[in-house]
């Protein structure tokens, strides 16, 4: 926050008047082509800046783009369990939700196919699913692009944490594999900077470019150039990458200390599959109380846990727990993880 206040008061310092007077539907543009450049090098993203359109995070992009190419009516596959704020977003134009099973590799492609081969569009978290954590695999990310091809639908991929990865090399985007411009590629900066700046993109097809920018101006008008502006600076003067670097170690060692509490500790009641990225964790609950049960219970006893059931749409086969790591010191996480076995112990003893 030091170093953001610096960069902040500097570029006030410098401010313009028409920095200050004006700003465009798209965003400011060298922040767009800090974006675009960005995007390339860390996910593989092929675009141009002109194809990058600034909102205010993921919610606002996903709000827009489903106005554009949806309408009432109209079938959207969705991950489940999955982001609720997608559901809301459907439904909000009337939409048809067709809940679609996530398994080890994502979104099941063939059983969506199944459930509605005439999809209009499709939501997807390929780089880190939310909630249950797992990465899609190259195979499984070829055969959904070549659904949407063929069929002429709009994936809408959400690239919401993928910057902190642990392990192994990320795989490209699924926007950097696409060559039919079937991809609408979502990310933000609210949470690998702070939630409060209120950033993010779309970087869109560009038949979606103009029609985005419209529905964009008559949304908000622009995002507040003058954040835009100072985020531009960090990004540019390298700032944002060494802010990654750093937090990225620290989510590391935070997941590696997690993970070793909840075996050692907690190993009788939950389960906890690796993940190579993120910010949770999903932890799948043995044999014994349920879900809803353990989150009343570890609320009274001062932990704070959710219920992966709450991000279901059809799937009634979940049980388990949501649990956030990233925010937390080792020894609160350790204390958080002794705190909430003792709660599902005593649950059990019932």
């Amino acid at each position: 926050m030091e170093l953001w206040t610096r960069v902040a008061a500097r570029r006030l310092r410098r401010a313009s008047r028409l920095l200050l007077a004006n700003g465009d539907a798209r965003g400011y543009a060298p922040l767009r082509e800090a974006i675009a450049a960005y995007l390339g090098l860390s996910r593989g993203v092929r675009c141009t800046s002109d194809q990058v359109i600034v909102v205010s995070g993921v919610q606002q992009a996903l709000d827009l783009v489903t106005r554009l190419v949806l309408k009432r009516g109209d079938a959207v596959w969705m991950e489940d369990p999955g982001y609720p704020g997608a559901k809301a977003a459907f439904e909000s134009v009337g939409a048809r939700i067709v809940p679609v099973q996530v398994g080890e590799l994502g979104l099941d492609v063939h059983l969506g196919r199944q459930l509605s081969p005439d999809a209009k569009a499709v939501y997807v978290s390929p780089a880190h699913q939310f909630p249950l954590g797992m990465m899609m695999p190259v195979q499984q990310r070829m055969a959904l692009l070549a659904w949407a091809h063929r069929s002429g639908a709009v994936i809408l991929e959400d690239d919401y944490d993928s910057e902190f990865r642990y392990t192994g090399s990320p795989l490209p985007a699924l926007q950097g594999l696409d060559t039919s411009g079937s991809v609408v590629f979502l990310g933000s900066f609210n949470k690998v900077l702070f939630p409060s700046l209120r950033i993010g993109y779309a970087v869109l097809p560009g038949k979606l470019v103009e029609p985005m920018a419209a529905l964009r101006f008559n949304a908000d008008r622009y995002c507040p150039t003058l954040d835009q502006a100072i985020l531009c600076d960090f990004i540019t003067e390298g700032h944002f990458g060494r802010h990654l670097r750093r937090m990225r170690d620290c989510y590391s060692g935070r997941f590696q200390a997690f993970i070793h509490c909840v075996r050692e500790t907690a190993g009788g009641f939950l389960d906890v599959p690796e993940i190579p990225a993120g910010l949770h964790a999903a932890a799948f609950l043995r044999k014994g109380a349920s879900p809803a049960k353990v989150v009343g219970a570890a609320e009274e006893d001062g932990v704070e846990v959710v219920a992966l059931d709450r991000y279901t749409i059809a799937r009634r086969d979940i049980r388990g727990l949501l649990l956030g790591f990233a925010a937390i010191r080792e020894s609160e996480i350790r204390r958080g993880v002794a705190q909430l076995t003792r709660t599902i112990e005593k649950l059990r003893g019932r």
